[in-house]
């Protein structure tokens, strides 16, 4: 059921409905159901919830604010339950009337306590009593996952965040309506934004509710009015941003910042990508082309899978969000997956973006998860990938392939999934000169060639802190940013490759690349000694 056809299906018989609506959003809901029963059905409207003192009906003032006005009668002993009173209330109630109930859910829903086995059936019990009549329900509230016994009678309703169309539009009437405060108040209040300025203001704020939008807007204002006024310009537009960083973080997504450090090699992968990257176009969606759905990288840790991930939204030009699964894992029944479903929506909402996350496989094994949480969450985040539309590339990253569950390995599941193995030699100087040059430190090039002949069980991460710590050796003598072949191969020895320390796992991974694809194309090996005759007398 969409969110557009709410009021004919509750007109039509149907005498229960279940709303699901982010927080922030729940009086903006209530005021737009209130609006559309007061002038489509002719129907009052009445709220509810276990923090209202009684009862309520929603009223729509001259303004057009929503005002809640007690109502007397309602008047419930101390000894009734109150969630059982409300629904005894509603079925004797004898005039017509939507009865807005706010989270009552967790008493019907999956998994519910023993004790609202008598709320179940009180609900299954007006379902069928109020459909000859005028009185309607609807459940509103967050992360609603109704009871077995209920699921095929109560139609089900999710109030998606706001596109950049709808954002665009509550921009300006909001813009305007503080506008007007600001004049009542005598003060100064302008708004020098173009055409292009804010629609980049309304795309920097996807991902938000409209309330949270307003929220922000009014903070704006408070923190940046000084006496000659306030002034909404294109600075606005990085603020936004910020703060839509600080409550995503909240919820276990964070805003990937674009990746500062290039990736060497990988050329396969690389190759892939640029192909796919104008996929997410405007053409290629008007020619109703497949949008990709995604890649997952499994490789031994320190192979530069997290950096990879960044550089994939560089590449295809997208947003980067980063999905934290482990912190949305929640105490309650539901909670863990409640939140992983509004970080998805929320990914929808941005899209198209890269959505990144990380080892993936320690979220979604399922070892030790006797509550099924792990599958369920596996569920939702298939659902997703098979049914969304709007463009979200899943870039999953993975250390360990054989611990995932063998729905998300199959093929067809990700667009490819990619092996991504120790850098070849030819990509260890890539990555060599890569991290030298962040130093400001430029070698020779048969110098790092000499030094990747001798690295051959080398990580990125491991030829990364090759790197740093030859820097730090020729700062520690004076040398700065002169950096020998001594001085990297002294390093060198200092450090031994997680490949050589755990060589069997590496192993294993490298049995389930046979089953996958390479992410480097194969490079013929050869072995040269570190001292070649040319090179003999650097030092």
């Amino acid at each position: 059921m969409k969110l557009s056809s709410l009021i004919t299906t509750i007109d039509s018989q149907i005498p229960i409905v279940a709303l699901d609506v982010l927080s922030p959003e729940e009086t903006t809901i209530v005021q737009w159901l209130t609006t559309e029963a007061l002038s489509k059905l002719k129907s009052p409207v009445y709220f509810w919830n276990l923090g209202v003192n009684g009862l309520e009906q929603c009223l729509i003032s001259s303004d057009g604010g929503l005002v809640f006005k007690p109502v007397p009668e309602y008047k419930r002993p101390a000894h009734i339950d109150p969630l059982i009173y409300v629904f005894e209330y509603i079925s004797s109630f004898d005039s017509n009337g939507v009865f807005i109930l706010g989270d009552v859910h967790p008493f019907i829903g999956k998994n519910s306590p023993p004790l609202s086995w008598e709320i179940l059936t009180l609900v299954k019990n007006l379902y069928h009593r109020l459909k000859p009549t005028d009185k309607r329900i609807v459940l509103l509230g967050q992360n609603i996952q109704l009871h077995e016994s209920l699921v095929r009678l109560i139609p089900y309703c999710e109030v998606p965040l706001p596109s950049i169309g709808q954002i665009q539009q509550h921009l300006d009437s909001y813009l305007l309506y503080l506008q007007e405060s600001a004049s009542e108040q005598e003060v100064v209040f302008r708004v020098s934004l173009t055409c292009e300025e804010k629609e980049n203001l309304a795309r920097a704020a996807l991902g938000l509710t409209l309330e949270e939008i307003s929220d922000f807007l009014r903070l704006t204002v408070k923190k940046n009015l000084t006496a000659q006024g306030i002034v909404i310009d294109p600075t606005v537009t990085p603020l936004v941003v910020e703060y839509k960083t600080r409550l995503l973080a909240q919820m276990g997504i964070e805003l990937g910042k674009p990746a500062t450090i290039p990736f060497g090699g990988l050329d396969l992968l690389r190759e892939w990508l640029q192909r796919r990257r104008r996929l997410f176009t405007q053409q290629a969606r008007s020619l109703n082309l497949p949008q990709p759905k995604g890649v997952l990288l499994a490789g031994p840790p320190g192979v530069g899978k997290t950096l990879l991930a960044k550089n994939i939204a560089n590449i295809l030009n997208l947003p980067l969000l980063q999905l934290d699964i482990a912190s949305m894992l929640g105490s309650l029944v539901g909670e863990s997956e409640g939140n992983v479903r509004r970080a998805l929506k929320t990914a929808e909402a941005i899209a198209p973006c890269v959505l990144w996350i990380d080892e993936i496989e320690k979220a979604l094994s399922g070892s030790g998860d006797t509550s099924g949480v792990s599958q369920r969450i596996l569920g939702n985040i298939l659902t997703f990938m098979s049914e969304c539309t709007a463009g979200v590339f899943v870039v999953a990253t993975c250390n360990d392939p054989e611990a995932l569950p063998t729905e998300l390995k199959r093929k067809g599941r990700f667009d490819e999934n990619f092996f991504v193995d120790l850098p070849t030699a030819p990509e260890r100087v890539q990555i060599l000169k890569i991290h030298l040059e962040r130093f400001g430190i430029q070698v020779q090039q048969e110098y790092l060639e000499a030094i990747a002949e001798n690295t051959s069980k080398f990580s990125g991460a491991e030829l990364e802190t090759l790197a740093a710590e030859a820097a730090l050796l020729a700062f520690d003598e004076d040398r700065p940013q002169q950096v020998t072949l001594g001085d990297l191969e002294v390093c060198r020895e200092s450090i031994t490759p997680l490949a050589v320390q755990d060589a069997a796992a590496v192993e294993r991974m490298r049995n389930w690349a046979k089953i996958a694809r390479p992410a480097s194309s194969t490079v013929q090996t050869t072995t040269k000694s570190l001292r070649t005759p040319r090179l003999r007398n650097i030092n």
